[in-house]
């Protein structure tokens, strides 16, 4: 009995710490409760409730499906797995809890939302559509974190017209709804109407001007206008917020690129970088702006770093960039031994010829002259009027000393093209220049 009481003088002191913010004693005094009886559900959920106020959301799913055990009967700890399994995107435990919740008690409609915000992220459509309109009939009146639960879900399909009627529709009934204008805002600006997002989002900051997720997004929108100062200012103050937060640094970084401001772009994506060392392509961002500032050598380590991390998955199309500005970087080794791999024989497509092109430049780069006019030669079968090779294959020549061969295909690049600058730059060197003469200082052409 004396037991019993101390148990009960704990769980009394710890509702008390709970309702005063004091999460950390709340606890201690709950797990002191629970030594002495570990069998009560209503113990077990109420730690779930404290561990959550702290963040511990794998703790806290422990206590709820302690009471959830404990409590067969009630809805509310089933309720609280599945949110708890919601946020830890355990899916499709999720989805299986809070089915469970409603069977046992159909009118809670943050269960109705949640499970809508599974099925969802499991890409199960249909299913959610259908638990939509199961919400309609279980419900007494039309619930707005229903209809914002289903305007995600249509986002998410690209049906943004329905999407941005069942938002508006959630705010009619509760202009207070959780994240009602920002989903509004966000189905706003996917359909192209920035404009009629941009006033939704000033009006969700005046009344919450710390909301970091408008913030972030009236920032997209700003910039996606061409208003890049104002984008800035709105990410500063996120940051003033949360210094952390890596989304700002990553909109920070890609806005001050679009706008080729390479210094704030470069303390942007350093930041990333350090705040989040495997984010998959801070380092390549971070090469970029080294490679716009003229920075060669900087830039290299991060671009051979970068390659490193791409795996058979990686497009064609993402590989040759990379080839890009490995050659640009000085880095003529790593491009080859990135495109060896990917070139093709056989070229069909556009995207198989830049490969041979850009692997001809490479060999060049790298003085493996014989491979260059091998591989230019490829490319010509394929393609008879790719100017590029035509041009490289003149300097190989040169390099060779075999002028009359360069003299050929100088000629054969201003038959296609009589107002090639580079072509005819290289013939006046030649007459100029002629069989004895070196001809130093000549840049094989990428494009």
């Amino acid at each position: 009995m004396d037991n019993w009481q101390d148990a009960e003088q704990h769980v009394d002191k710890a509702l008390d710490l709970y309702e005063r913010g004091r999460w950390a004693e709340a606890e201690h005094e709950l797990r002191q409760a629970l030594e002495i009886d570990p069998d009560q559900g209503d113990w077990h959920f109420n730690l779930g409730l404290t561990l959550e106020r702290t963040g511990r959301d794998a703790e806290a799913l422990a206590s709820f499906e302690q009471a959830s055990r404990l409590l067969p009967d009630a809805a509310d700890p089933k309720l609280a797995v599945g949110a708890t399994c919601l946020r830890l995107a355990r899916f499709n435990e999720a989805e299986k809890c809070l089915e469970l919740a409603l069977v046992m008690k159909q009118s809670m409609e943050q269960a109705w939302a949640m499970l809508i915000d599974a099925q969802s992220a499991l890409g199960k459509f249909d299913e959610a559509e259908t638990s939509f309109y199961l919400a309609q009939d279980a419900l007494p009146d039309q619930s707005a974190s229903v209809l914002i639960a289903m305007s995600c879900s249509l986002s998410a399909q690209g049906k943004l017209d329905r999407s941005i009627w069942c938002a508006r529709e959630a705010i009619k009934i509760d202009s207070s709804v959780v994240g009602g204008r920002l989903q509004l805002a966000n189905a706003l600006v996917a359909s192209g109407q920035g404009q009629q997002a941009s006033q939704i989002l000033l009006q969700e900051l005046r009344e919450d001007p710390g909301n970091v997720q408008a913030l972030l997004l009236h920032a997209d929108v700003l910039a996606g206008t061409g208003r890049t100062s104002e984008a800035i200012v709105k990410l500063h103050r996120v940051l003033e917020l949360e210094p952390a937060n890596i989304e700002a640094h990553i909109r920070a970084g890609n806005i001050a690129m679009e706008a080729k401001r390479w210094e704030e772009a470069f303390i942007a994506w350093g930041l990333v970088r350090r705040l989040y060392p495997s984010h998959p392509t801070a380092s390549l961002h971070l090469a970029q702006t080294l490679l716009a500032m003229h920075r060669f050598e900087a830039a290299r380590p991060l671009l051979q770093e970068y390659t490193e991390s791409l795996g058979e998955s990686t497009s064609v199309e993402h590989k040759l960039q990379v080839a890009e500005f490995l050659l640009t970087s000085g880095g003529s080794a790593d491009a080859i031994n990135l495109l060896q791999p990917i070139a093709k024989e056989n070229c069909t497509d556009a995207t198989s010829l830049n490969v041979l092109r850009l692997l001809a430049l490479a060999y060049f780069a790298n003085d493996a002259i014989d491979k260059g006019i091998l591989t230019s030669r490829k490319v010509l079968r394929h393609d008879e009027r790719c100017l590029a090779s035509i041009h490289n294959l003149a300097l190989a020549s040169i390099k060779n000393k075999r002028y009359r061969m360069a003299w050929g295909w100088v000629n054969k690049g201003l038959s296609i093209d009589q107002y090639d600058e580079e072509l005819r730059r290289l013939r006046s060197k030649l007459i100029w220049k002629w069989i004895g003469q070196s001809i130093r200082k000549l840049i094989f052409r990428a494009n």
